[in-house]
């Protein structure tokens, strides 16, 4: 969904309030902060990249603050929720399940990156959002928890095994690792061999991705 209203907000066409809805406005902010960080997420600017007046903001928003917060409810929902859809099956085994969210991270379709970064970057100006993000950082690793557990892992094992995991994937893009797809799946078998251990079974994890 992102996708696609980014590249209908970049025609430049004239809008009226009534025809620039909220989720407009939300996804023309999310192109700021990934493009310029959270100082470039005001509504001048914004409204001039529209080509539209401040009043179409107003009709939909309070104030800035109210849209920052709606930003980062769609970063929190968008990035969040396609992992804790995957552990929450009840039709598949947890290698399933592992692969499932290797594949999204991989894919980057359902996960967005550079949304992610983003908002990490705005956490260094703003205590809040830091607060935010160790939250669903923290909901993110306790569904890969779960997952491991189903594994056969228990304890500080599944906690541990997570954390890696997760810590794992975050910092690629906090390096911002530049390498191919076809060459993180070349490396796939290594690193899925360590991130699953023992009990998870790998060729059916390859097989699955």
């Amino acid at each position: 969904m992102n996708k696609v209203a980014a590249k209908r907000m970049s025609g430049g066409e004239h809008r009226t309030p009534e025809r620039l809805s909220r989720t407009d406005w939300i996804m023309a902010a999310r192109d700021a902060l990934i493009s310029g960080g959270v100082h470039a997420v005001k509504v001048d600017l914004i409204s001039n990249r529209l080509k539209i007046t401040r009043g179409s903001f107003y009709w939909h928003f309070k104030s800035r603050a109210e849209l920052l917060g709606a930003l980062l409810e769609l970063w929190e929902s968008q990035n969040t929720k396609p992992f804790e859809e995957v552990a929450q099956r009840t039709d598949v085994d947890a290698v399933q399940k592992f692969a499932d969210m290797v594949r999204i991270w991989l894919d980057e379709n359902d996960f967005d990156p550079a949304f992610d970064a983003a908002v990490r970057d705005w956490a260094r100006s703003s205590p809040s959002v830091t607060k935010r993000i160790m939250s669903i950082d923290a909901f993110r690793m306790s569904q890969l928890e779960k997952v491991f557990q189903d594994m056969g892992y228990e304890g500080t094992e599944a906690m541990v095994r997570a954390r890696v995991t997760y810590y794992h994937q975050i910092g690629y893009y906090a390096l911002d690792v530049h390498e191919s797809k076809a060459r993180r799946r070349e490396l796939l078998p290594y690193y899925l061999e360590i991130l699953m251990g023992s009990r998870g079974d790998l060729q059916k994890a390859l097989q699955l991705l």
